[in-house]
């Protein structure tokens, strides 16, 4: 019962988010994506440290940080509406983004399915594998669609 309401739950947000990107302003997208970012950021920050041995392997740790991952990429992949490359905040969203949109959203959703699997680690020894392939994924769109000044 726990599990459905979590999940009734989740889809009752991303739908929320969803109608509410669309009827955002192209400043406060952009605010609430780096917001989203900054919870990615957040959580490889803690599982960076237990991949350079600075905290020890905990696998709750580890899956509740993934949980978090995927959750802000999944949130962040829907707040890059058309004309949100600019506005009243600063953004480091590439135009490259909405010119190659379908590139774009395949590397989110291969960042976020990542996180997922990442999620489910319990062993040490698969754990540097599965941060490797989450590090990977954000980099290939950092590469791609984030520009040097963020």
């Amino acid at each position: 019962m726990k599990t459905k309401t979590r999940v009734l739950a989740a889809a009752a947000m991303a739908l929320l988010v969803t109608l509410s990107a669309a009827a955002m302003t192209a400043t406060e997208a952009i605010e609430q994506r780096k917001k989203q970012m900054e919870g990615v950021r957040d959580g490889i920050l803690v599982l960076s440290a237990i991949a350079k041995k600075e905290q020890p392997f905990d696998a709750d740790v580890v899956r509740s940080n993934a949980e978090k991952i995927a959750g802000h990429l999944e949130e962040a992949a829907k707040l890059f509406p058309e004309g949100s490359d600019t506005g009243d905040a600063e953004t480091a969203a590439k135009p490259e983004i909405w010119a190659d949109r379908e590139n774009f959203d395949k590397i989110m959703a291969s960042s976020h399915q990542a996180a997922v699997e990442l999620q489910s680690v319990t062993e040490q020894s698969a754990f540097p594998g599965a941060l490797g392939k989450l590090g990977n994924t954000c980099k290939s769109c950092h590469d791609l669609y984030k520009t040097a000044q963020q």
